[in-house]
């Protein structure tokens, strides 16, 4: 049988929501899926609340790991997925019956590489919200990863999370997209890689997932030191992962640089340390590709010249 989706789902003290967020997957109107459940050494009871779904269902294969972390689960269903495309589900979230026949027939239409969809967001106090997307993004149909990439930022309409897309599995594979190891912010990490070596990707609204915040774990939301240190190492990564794009490349992902750096700076205010000489290293990249508007370029310049005032002035506007 040819598989057309492989779904991974990171499994981690997740029976609370595992179930439920099974049962959607289960209830896909597209046929001939896998779901590959990637258990990161739970020790609550998350594997034998669903196990009789297990059971019961062929295409469902359960991957036991050691506690390594939601990227090395990710990367572990990677290497043994069957499937044309690649999915992922987050375990304490839910998707709708046509969230992968919608994703799907859109990467079929047009050979891509990738399709990016939107969602739709539920909040602890009861609040709901659509995640729209923006007119020109989707105008822009299919294009090379890194205009889309670009563009998507520029407009302030870019969705980092992985689950918001579906990935052609050998495109993964030969450009060696793995999420990297030990990463808190390991969305915000791996898209931009992936957007910029895309040749045909596209944009699409739709909101079939259903993003529970409210389920959401306090480690990035805490913007602790290990996080920033976290986001530091991406920056880092990023630093050395752009030398060897082409051009046109370079300047996208540069965009990707200065989304993370915004999310470092910002993070940063809760600890008041921030190291300069990565922020120069990766200011550096962002002149050179002409990224930085008047107002980001005094915003940096002030941050290598006194920290401590740019926090006070930050203070102040708030």
């Amino acid at each position: 049988m040819n598989i057309n989706v492989s779904v991974i789902i990171p499994v981690y003290n997740a029976e609370k929501y595992l179930r439920e967020c099974l049962k959607s997957l289960l209830n896909q109107t597209l046929s001939d899926i896998e779901i590959i459940l990637s258990n990161d050494g739970s020790t609550d009871g998350s594997i034998p609340s669903i196990q009789d779904l297990i059971d019961s269902n062929a295409h469902i294969k359960l991957l036991e790991n050691i506690n390594q972390g939601a990227a090395i689960a990710r990367n572990k269903g990677l290497e043994i997925a069957q499937g044309k495309y690649i999915s992922f589900v987050d375990a304490d979230d839910i998707v709708k019956p046509d969230f992968l026949k919608e994703l799907f027939q859109a990467c079929e239409k047009d050979d891509l590489d990738l399709v990016c969809g939107s969602f739709e967001a539920i909040h602890g106090d009861g609040r709901q919200n659509l995640m729209p997307r923006n007119k020109e993004v989707l105008e822009l149909g299919v294009s090379n990863g890194a205009e889309l990439f670009k563009l998507q930022i520029q407009l302030h309409n870019y969705i980092p999370m992985i689950w918001a897309y579906l990935y052609r599995r050998e495109f993964l594979l030969e450009n060696n997209l793995y999420l990297t190891r030990n990463t808190i912010h390991e969305d915000e990490e791996f898209s931009p890689r992936v957007w910029v070596l895309a040749k045909k990707a596209r944009v699409i609204e739709n909101y079939n997932y259903i993003y529970y915040r409210n389920h959401e774990n306090s480690i990035i939301e805490s913007r602790s030191n290990a996080s920033i240190a976290d986001l530091e190492n991406s920056l880092q990564g990023f630093l050395e992962f752009q030398e060897n794009l082409e051009f046109y490349q370079k300047q996208a992902f540069a965009y990707g640089m200065l989304y993370l750096l915004d999310h470092y700076v910002y993070y940063s205010r809760m600890t008041k340390q921030i190291n300069k000489k990565l922020i120069k290293n990766v200011w550096s990249v962002l002149i050179a590709n002409k990224v930085l508007t008047g107002r980001q370029k005094f915003k940096y310049r002030l941050i290598m010249l006194n920290t401590n005032l740019y926090y006070l002035l930050q203070k102040y506007e708030r």
